[in-house]
């Protein structure tokens, strides 16, 4: 995490610098269909951007969060909130009961046809989330076949990716990400996670389910079962996000053609 900015050569944070870069996009004349992609670390405003972008150009978002897919997994998730997503339309989000499975091929398979209807009706999709493989794989055009990827895609193929893409980075301070981290930890137990995954459990969602896994929620099970107290847990969830956040950039690291800007 240290000297984030400098290995990701980001700028300041700056509103009319992004939606003047999507106005460009929107105006290219490349023949591959075109989208908006906002990545980044966890608490960093990526849902907050997208909103905000979509409603400037009319259009709708695609989640690119691995957990947004399970109904009933809110608080945790931080999913856009209802009334968000009344204004704006949001693809991929609570799509599967908390016991199914869900893949960087599924995201994929599901993804791409949004993209062509949207870039057909005359909008740009922005892709927002901080799963970075699932995004990756999409841009770059990975190949699955049988739900494994192939030793190739477009992008190793051609060095180009697979859309007209506009990448945009969010990243923080490590101090000011932490900061965020730990902000959005305790809101999230202030809004009733505890209650939500204790609902979960009495609805008969397995504790071991692929969505019971994700952070917050296995740490609260954890809590419900005795093992912890309740300011142990928010501890945990605090260090195993700032650990997930530091695995993230990682990935993004990777991704050369990421356009960054520091939100702290």
């Amino acid at each position: 995490m240290r000297n984030v900015v400098k290995n990701f050569d980001a700028e300041k944070f700056d509103l009319t610098k992004i939606i003047n870069q999507i106005k460009s996009l929107a105006l290219s004349t490349a023949p591959k269909e075109k989208v908006v992609v906002i990545l980044g670390a966890t608490a960093t405003g990526k849902s907050t951007l997208a909103l905000q972008a979509a409603k400037v150009f009319d259009t709708e978002i695609i989640s690119a969060d691995s957990m947004s897919v399970y109904k009933n997994f809110n608080v945790g998730t931080a999913k856009p909130a209802k009334s968000e997503r009344a204004e704006v339309k949001h693809y991929l989000i609570d799509i599967l009961e908390p016991e199914e499975k869900f893949s960087v091929a599924e995201f994929v398979r599901m993804a791409a046809p949004i993209i062509t209807d949207l870039n057909r009706a005359g909008k740009i999709p922005i892709i927002a989330g901080g799963t970075g493989l699932y995004i990756q794989a999409l841009i770059e055009g990975y190949q699955f076949g049988d739900g494994v990827k192939s030793r190739e895609s477009f992008f190793a193929q051609t060095g180009e990716l697979k859309y007209n893409a506009l990448v945009i980075g969010l990243t923080a301070d490590r101090q000011e990400l932490y900061a965020r981290i730990d902000e959005r930890t305790e809101k999230m137990f202030d809004a009733g996670l505890v209650a939500e995954v204790e609902n979960l459990l009495k609805q008969g969602v397995n504790p071991t389910a692929q969505a019971m896994l994700g952070i917050g929620y296995k740490e609260v099970v954890e809590y419900l079962n005795g093992n912890f107290t309740l300011d142990e847990t928010v501890s945990k969830v605090k260090q195993a996000t700032r650990n997930f956040a530091k695995r993230q950039l990682t990935w993004y690291r990777r991704m050369k053609y990421i356009n960054w800007f520091n939100v702290s």
